[in-house]
This record gives C-alpha cells, sequence and structure tokens, in this order.
C-alpha cells in the first residue's frame, strides 16, 4: 500500500469514527427528548390525582424542562466539537494529501 492509499484509509477510518461518534449523540438526544416526555406524562399522572394546586406540577415541570434544555445544550456542544474535529480531519487530510503529492 502506498503512501496515498495509506492517508485515504486513514482519513476514511477517522471520519466513520467520528460520524459513529456523531450518531451516538444523537441516539442520546432522541432518548434524552423520550426520557422527559414520559417524565412529563408521569408528572402529570401523579400529580393530577392530588387535590392541590397546580403548583407542584408547575414547578416540576419547570425543573424538569431546565434539565432536559441542560442536557440538550451538553450534546449539541458536543456534536459541534464532533463536526470541527470532522472538519480538522478533512483539512489536515487534504494538506498531508497535497504535501505527499508535491513531495513526489
Amino acid at each position: 500500500m502506498d503512501k496515498e492509499e495509506q492517508l485515504r484509509k486513514d482519513y476514511q477510518q477517522t471520519r466513520i469514527r467520528l460520524e459513529d461518534q456523531e450518531d451516538d449523540i444523537k441516539a442520546l438526544q432522541r432518548k434524552g427528548q423520550k426520557i422527559a416526555e414520559e417524565a412529563y406524562s408521569e408528572l402529570h399522572y401523579i400529580l393530577s390525582d392530588r387535590s392541590e394546586n397546580d403548583d407542584s406540577l408547575n414547578e416540576a415541570r419547570t425543573e424538569l424542562a431546565y434539565l432536559e434544555e441542560d442536557l440538550l445544550a451538553e450534546l449539541n456542544r458536543e456534536k459541534k466539537k464532533l463536526i470541527q474535529q470532522q472538519e480538522d480531519a478533512e483539512q489536515q487530510y487534504k494538506s498531508d494529501l497535497k504535501k505527499l503529492r508535491e513531495g513526489e
């Protein structure tokens, strides 16, 4: 295998690894949203049976919304990091390939 093929292979492996990580983040986002929806439903069910006012339900919903927002924000930050790593890997591949071809 020549150097150009090795560069391409290494780049493709890096891309696959980063894309897999991005897929994992997307799955976590979906799972987090599903859990939040289930929690909202469960809260409503539990607290709706009580004769108390809706303050407890509203407080719980608000707290859950903050937690969901924090989780999604953190996952978005991680996703942006991965996208940047993908872009960096592509730039590095192009740069290395250019140097290799110029050296020949």
